[in-house]
């Protein structure tokens, strides 16, 4: 079994340090961290403007973000992760990094997001997902390496989707991404879902067990607004966040009820499921960062990602 402390040599140094329980965070940090000792909960807010797609940087940014809380809040047994942006998640990878990419960067990009994987789907943290916007591809990912997931159930102006669509770009997604799928959804519903790059609505996500719950905002419950207020890092994002406050409020009960659990044993049952495939991971990860480097360079591929960014400024020319 990969304990907490056996997966630390693996993951990325250098930690900010924090010591506050409401941290005041500049809005122009890539991660933003807020820390609640008292009921063992801890915020991590994404904020790379426009769509929070994942660099290099950004990866970084998360794996030591999720160090931070691990090796400096003892008391902290929960963590949720968050968008500034209302309308998105996380887009997933940053498209800049895959075409015509720098050969010497293109291997440590690769790494980087491996790290978040071994990180973030092997932590000691009970990690909850509160998505409210958009979560395609990688930042799939994100959600489905964490704990629990709690979904934003749309609305007129706003109706969110999450899914693996990476055919849609002309890819495929990475073998070990593909199997967290299955293992989420079950073979069938994964083995279509990858072929046909499905983006799903609320209601079929929950329904498919991509996410744990769907909250609506007639679900916001007013009790637990304060400790929000509270746990938010202060700048002048702060309002954008707040306005996910349903969902924001659903991951916190959840994450206040996984903090409650003995850390020991909660930690032993999430390694029972996850250590067999952090293992894999560590094992073929050179393996895979050749494979995926050598894949993404094809002329073919190159060509696939070249044509998804213009149709995706024609659209928005259109609109």
């Amino acid at each position: 079994m990969i304990t907490p402390s056996a997966l630390a040599r693996f993951r990325i140094g250098g930690i900010r340090r924090h010591h506050h329980r409401c941290l005041s965070s500049a809005a122009g940090e890539l991660i933003q961290t807020g820390i609640d000792e008292s009921n063992g909960v801890a915020i991590l807010v994404f904020n790379r403007p426009p769509a929070n797609s994942l660099s290099m940087e950004m990866n970084v940014e998360i794996s030591r973000s999720i160090k931070n809380v691990e090796e400096n809040y003892p008391k902290v047994q929960s963590v949720i992760l968050a968008s500034s942006n209302p309308n998105i998640f996380s887009a997933g990878l940053d498209i800049a990094e895959l075409i015509a990419p720098d050969p010497d960067r293109l291997p440590k990009f690769w790494n980087s997001l491996q790290q978040v994987y071994i990180d973030l789907y092997g932590s000691r943290l009970a990690t909850v997902a509160c998505i409210h916007g958009h979560a395609p591809a990688a930042g799939c990912f994100l959600a489905m390496a964490c704990d629990y997931r709690v979904m934003y159930a749309g609305g007129e102006k706003h109706l969110p989707t999450i899914g693996l669509n990476e055919t849609q770009l002309g890819i495929a997604a990475p073998p070990w991404m593909g199997q967290l799928l299955a293992r989420t959804i079950g073979f069938r519903n994964a083995e279509l879902a990858l072929a046909l790059g499905t983006l799903f609505p609320p209601q079929n996500a929950l329904e498919i067990g991509l996410v744990d719950e769907i909250v609506s905002v007639d679900s916001e419950q007013s009790s637990h607004n304060d400790a929000l207020q509270a746990l938010i890092p202060e700048n002048n994002l702060k309002d954008q966040v707040m306005q996910q406050s349903a969902v924001l409020q659903a991951g916190y009960i959840k994450a206040a009820r996984f903090a409650k659990v003995h850390p020991q044993a909660r930690i032993a049952s999430k390694m029972l499921t996850r250590s067999e495939y952090l293992q894999d991971m560590i094992a073929r990860r050179q393996h895979d960062s050749d494979h995926f480097c050598n894949f993404v360079t094809q002329e073919e591929v190159q060509c696939n990602l070249r044509k998804y960014i213009q149709n995706q400024k024609a659209n928005r020319k259109k609109k």
